[in-house]
């Protein structure tokens, strides 16, 4: 096998830290001590919580004990961004290994009183949404010669198809998860969400209005929702608006965004096609337990002979819905 430069003190490399490399594996060992892990699956990979409490700076200025470029590129490659908290959803990482509570409010109500009138009882009910951490799984393969490649060039390519691979395996789970198989519940199967029946596959411009009706009699504000639709089905929508004839016009392009009833729509492919949401993110949260984790695996599948590898990836995490009624999906 290849033999690995070290990396110069204050450059953090996932590579490094699979092969080996003791300023990287002193980081890691930092990372699971601090911020717990679920379950011991791998080395433990710094996430942006611990670059914050790091309080990284330029590496002129002494004292700092990482690059917080190189470490926010790894972070994010593991633990990236999903379209939830594009949208606007809550990401939330706990040093908890168990279920964790969020409160949920429904009801209150309020009044007007003469004077010497005793104050209204508020009649909310307080109860509350669990998330528990779920295992998210994801895989890359690669040669062995190129884990071995310490070139920036390198790096920056396995991070940018590793992050695509996580994102990939966490959005499934949490928009399309059934509950079952160690799955988290996604938001698509959640109790208690509105629902909008369609006539056919592609929806009309009105069956889309009854979906924010429904979503404003549940006390939505309009200004802050969203619709989620798979690719296809918003390629289906912009399609059925086109009529020599003059027809409805369902998808608009404004200020750089397409939108329905004047609201922004976002996409993923992950969402299950044919599902149409309308969402306020807010009361959406995504939740992660500990650090995202890491391994290199060599030997499972004849990889010892062939030379091939592949990195695992594991996050523990769950999605929570606050307020189910905030939530509406449409479909067939």
């Amino acid at each position: 096998m290849a033999t690995r430069s070290l990396e110069p003190p204050g450059r953090f490399s996932l590579l490094g830290l699979l092969a080996g490399s003791a300023y990287e594996t002193g980081l890691s060992r930092i990372a699971a001590d601090k911020y717990g892990t679920a379950q011991s699956r791998g080395l433990a990979v710094p996430h942006k919580r611990m670059i914050r409490d790091l309080g990284v700076g330029a590496a002129t200025s002494g004292g700092n004990i990482a690059s917080g470029q190189q470490l926010q590129a790894v972070a994010a490659a593991v633990r990236p961004a999903l379209v939830l908290e594009q949208m606007g959803a809550e990401r939330v990482e706990v040093n908890a290994t168990g279920e964790v509570l969020f409160p949920r409010w429904s009801g209150g109500s309020g009044g007007w009183l003469s004077e010497g009138e005793s104050s209204l009882s508020d009649a909310a009910t307080i109860a509350s949404a669990s998330a528990t951490p779920h295992c998210a799984a994801a895989r890359l393969g690669m040669s062995r010669r190129l884990r071995n490649q310490a070139r920036e060039d390198v790096e920056a390519a396995v991070l940018r198809e590793l992050g695509q691979c996580v994102a990939a395996t966490l959005e499934a789970g949490f928009l399309a998860g059934t509950g079952s198989n160690d799955e988290p519940l996604g938001l698509i199967f959640t109790p208690g969400i509105g629902s909008q029946s369609f006539a056919g596959a592609t929806p009309t411009l009105s069956e889309l209005a009854l979906m924010v009706e429904s979503y404003g009699d549940s006390d939505g504000d309009l200004g802050a929702a969203r619709w989620l639709l798979h690719p296809s089905d918003l390629a289906d929508l912009l399609k059925a608006q086109v009529d020599p004839d003059g027809g409805e016009t369902i998808v608009q392009y404004i200020d750089g965004a397409h939108r329905i009833c004047g609201l922004p729509v976002f996409s993923s492919r992950y969402l299950t096609e044919g599902k149409h949401l309308l969402l306020d993110p807010s009361a959406v949260a995504t939740v992660f337990f500990g650090p995202a984790q890491v391994v290199l695996d060599e030997y499972s599948n004849g990889k010892s002979v062939s030379g091939a590898a592949e990195i695992v990836t594991f996050n523990f995490a769950d999605v929570v819905v606050r307020d189910p009624g905030l939530i509406v999906v449409g479909s067939v």
